[in-house]
């Protein structure tokens, strides 16, 4: 592979990863932020620590056990039908708020 061909796929790779960083983005100000706040830094109903101070990994075994765990709880309800792509996409985008 020549450089050049090597310098075009990161270039596609890095578009990408922007552009999925913006979806993740949108989507955690339109579903998350409300009672996270918009810079994931709110404690959510006095009962979840603001996601700031998570790490990712904490973020995401959040996220499934509240989305796998089902409930009627806002929480649950928000998270129902998050695919495991979209909760490792929400945890790192949280990291970027720190």
């Amino acid at each position: 592979m020549t450089l050049r061909m090597l310098m075009v796929c990161g270039l596609a790779l890095a578009s990408a990863s922007v552009a999925a960083t913006e979806d993740y983005a949108r989507q955690f100000q339109r579903d998350c932020s409300g009672c996270h706040g918009r810079k994931a830094d709110k404690a959510a109903f006095n009962k979840a620590p603001p996601l700031i101070t998570l790490t990712e990994q904490q973020a995401v075994e959040g996220m499934t056990t509240i989305r796998d765990g089902g409930g009627n709880s806002a929480a649950a309800r928000a998270k129902a039908k998050l695919t495991d792509e979209q909760i490792q996409g929400l945890a790192a985008f949280i990291q970027t708020q720190k």
